[in-house]
């Protein structure tokens, strides 16, 4: 079964980007354009991750990060955002965020991130069984 990823990001390009990119390494995806729309699909679909732009039109995206977090608390969220700056990244983390991935590097660095994020989760899983 392949994992489920929501991507928010309300700049459409960027967003069918990410979303071929994720669906040719074989996860399922679905793509929610801002704040409101991601935390509904976020609790409706309970995606194993969530790669989430900071800058959406309607809700700041840590806002975001902090409720899918407490909404959905299996679910990981990886932040992706063009403010590459280590308070941003740490502000990030401290409200949930399993990883924090800047735009510039996003293609390859999101991809490695996402599978050590899946790895890890499977590793937590064989050490519980």
């Amino acid at each position: 079964m392949a994992e489920k990823i929501l991507i928010v990001e309300d700049e459409r390009n960027i967003a069918s980007f990410v979303s071929m990119y994720l669906k040719n390494a074989r996860y399922t995806v679905e793509i929610a354009r801002d704040g409101a729309e991601a935390l509904q699909k976020a609790e409706n679909a309970k995606p194993d991750l969530v790669v989430l732009d900071l800058m959406l039109p309607d809700i700041d995206g840590l806002a975001v990060c902090r409720t899918v977090r407490q909404t959905v608390p299996e679910t990981d969220v990886v932040i992706v955002t063009a403010f590459d700056d280590a308070l941003v990244e740490s502000t990030a983390m401290q409200d949930g965020a399993s990883a924090f991935v800047p735009k510039h590097s996003a293609a390859a660095t999101l991809e490695q991130t996402i599978q050590r994020i899946f790895a890890k989760r499977q590793r937590d899983r064989e050490q519980f069984d």
